[in-house]
């Protein structure tokens, strides 16, 4: 895509995120996105074939925009908690600064978006998957420093998203709450006192 097209489209998706964050999915329609954008109807057709293709770019920007972090993070020199730590809170702030990326990335809006879902699997989770990736590489470079034990790194790193996720929604009922604290003390100690009955790795 050339250049002025990738920034016609980004503008049109920051024109979308302001009023699908605004109004919600469901009353979201191309002509308020187009109005919003300053363009015509037609150009937002030339970009997103229909309202469904709007919703699968924004989450796909938002989670481009996730991606970027890890990348920043993962460059510093710093330890792989750290690294966990300060992704937890940069995500945590980013999305508490505009409270309508909770609902566009709610999984009960997705799911009842049935026109999505395919579309969805195909162009969003490759991005998901990337991001476990990236997490995963963390914990293991946690566990062969003796930062983390040795755990499964993919189960770590979907636990690391749930985690961060289960913040989201528990901020969302407690905004007083401070962000990023006592979820991500959850996913780094568990719940178990030291010593009452947690098994080793591998053990049954």
């Amino acid at each position: 895509m050339k250049t002025k097209s990738k920034e016609k489209r980004l503008a049109l998706l920051k024109a979308a995120f302001a009023v699908v964050t605004e109004k919600g999915y469901f009353e979201t329609t191309v002509d308020e996105v187009a109005r919003r954008a300053g363009v015509a109807k037609g150009t937002v057709y030339l970009y997103f074939k229909d309202k469904p293709a709007i919703y699968i770019g924004l989450v796909d920007w938002l989670l481009e925009q996730a991606l970027a972090t890890i990348a920043e993070v993962v460059a510093r020199p710093i330890s792989p908690r750290r690294r966990l730590e300060e992704l937890f809170s940069s995500w945590a702030s980013g999305v508490m600064s505009n409270p309508g990326v909770m609902a566009l990335l709610s999984i009960e809006n997705v799911n009842q978006i049935n026109a999505v879902m395919k579309r969805f699997k195909k162009h969003v989770l490759p991005h998901i998957v990337e991001m476990e990736d990236a997490i995963a590489g963390i914990v293991k470079q946690g566990i062969e420093q003796g930062e983390f034990r040795p755990v499964e790194p993919r189960s770590a790193a979907v636990m690391y998203l749930s985690a961060f996720r289960a913040e989201l929604l528990s901020a969302n009922r407690s905004p007083s709450a401070r962000p990023g604290e006592s979820i991500q003390e959850l996913f780094f100690y568990g719940i178990l006192a030291e010593g009452r009955g947690r098994t080793k790795h591998g053990d049954r």
